[in-house]
């Protein structure tokens, strides 16, 4: 029956204490080249002798601590070989390996004399094995330029050339940041792992995949459009507000809208109207706040401007009729015809 690539590897944290053992052994001649040591030698010695008491007992997480003050102190080969060794057993799979290549690259650096061959090889052989261990996932965002986080810290970018490269778990907690491209690959350990992403006037998103050990596999991660919000008030109590033409009542009123241009108005019988016109982002809240000054009328719109001027045009018309009227002829006295009872009227 074929063995599990994580069993493999738990038989082979059993061997690290005995490895541990030989890389206290080879850094003897390291830290022994004067013959009064400075307290920071010391004070190192004492931490990474302290970190190798610590694995005999399996206490992985002590004595990365341990190492890590060591090598803070008196930064070694073997040194950073042994904080790789705990990360592995802790199963920082990712962490193990940049610290395993950065104890590779310090023992070129030192031209090859800090770290043993026995020692080298083992190193070699830890990056093969957590290689086949890692998983990868191809993840493409939309939008393009949203920040990613995984278990609340950023990607660290391995390599930018062709489709990148991020790596999970090596950069300090803090929020997620914008990947160099809408597609990239990521690195991870094996298990289950919690992915945010967030973006101005998106919805954030958060998603919990689980991993296995060596897999492949691909993302399409979406957000959603956040609405835009429209809180409109008036200095007027009764004014109807309304969105492109729907009322949607009085102020103050919120109104949330997908993100676009809107026309907004207020309005009041008696007031002059207000209007808007507003470009709402996705997820902003916009703060109107209508001024409705009262209406001014003109003379000639005012009732009583008319009752007044009807009884003055009515004085018009009686004065023009008196003015412009042909006087009638004068009442001239009848001749009397005396007797005969008729008359004559004078031409």
């Amino acid at each position: 029956m074929r063995n599990h690539p994580i069993d493999r590897g738990a038989r082979a944290l059993a061997r690290s204490a005995v490895v541990l053992a030989l890389l206290l052994a080879a850094s003897g001649s390291a830290w022994a080249d004067s013959p009064k040591e400075p307290d920071e030698v010391a004070l190192a010695r004492e931490a990474f002798l302290k970190g190798t008491e610590l694995v005999k007992s399996t206490q992985w997480a002590e004595a990365l601590v341990s190492f890590e003050k060591a090598a803070k102190l008196r930064p070694h080969a073997i040194t950073t070989s042994n904080i790789a060794v705990c990360e592995r057993a802790l199963g920082r799979y990712t962490r193990a390996r940049k610290t395993l290549r950065r104890a590779l690259a310090e023992n070129e650096a030192s031209g090859g004399t800090q770290l043993p061959e026995g020692v080298l090889a083992d190193n070699k052989a830890y990056l093969t094995q957590i290689e086949g261990l890692l998983a990868t996932a191809s993840i493409t965002l939309d939008p393009a330029n949203a920040a990613i986080g995984i278990d609340g810290r950023p990607l660290e970018v391995e390599s930018s050339t062709g489709v990148p490269v991020l790596v999970s778990g090596l950069r300090a907690p803090g929020p997620g940041e914008a990947p160099p491209a809408a597609t990239f690959k990521v690195v991870l350990d094996p298990g289950t792992h919690v992915l945010t992403l967030s973006r101005k006037g998106f919805a954030d998103a958060i998603v919990n995949k689980t991993f296995g050990p060596g897999s492949v596999t691909t993302l399409t991660l979406s957000l959603d459009k956040l609405p835009a919000t429209f809180h409109v008030g008036c200095d007027q109590p009764g004014a109807i507000v309304s969105v492109n033409g729907l009322d949607v009542g009085m102020a103050p009123v919120d109104v949330s809208r997908p993100a676009g241009k809107y026309r907004v108005i207020v309005k009041k019988p008696g007031h002059v109207t207000y209007e808007a016109e507003v470009n709402a982002q996705a997820g902003e809240s916009v703060d109107l706040k209508a001024t409705l000054p009262e209406e001014k009328r003109s003379l000639t719109s005012q009732w009583w401007f008319w009752t007044g001027s009807a009884v003055l045009l009515s004085g018009v018309a009686i004065s023009t009729y008196f003015l412009t009227r042909k006087d009638p002829d004068p009442v001239r006295p009848a001749l009397n015809g005396g007797s005969l009872g008729w008359t004559v009227p004078v031409p």
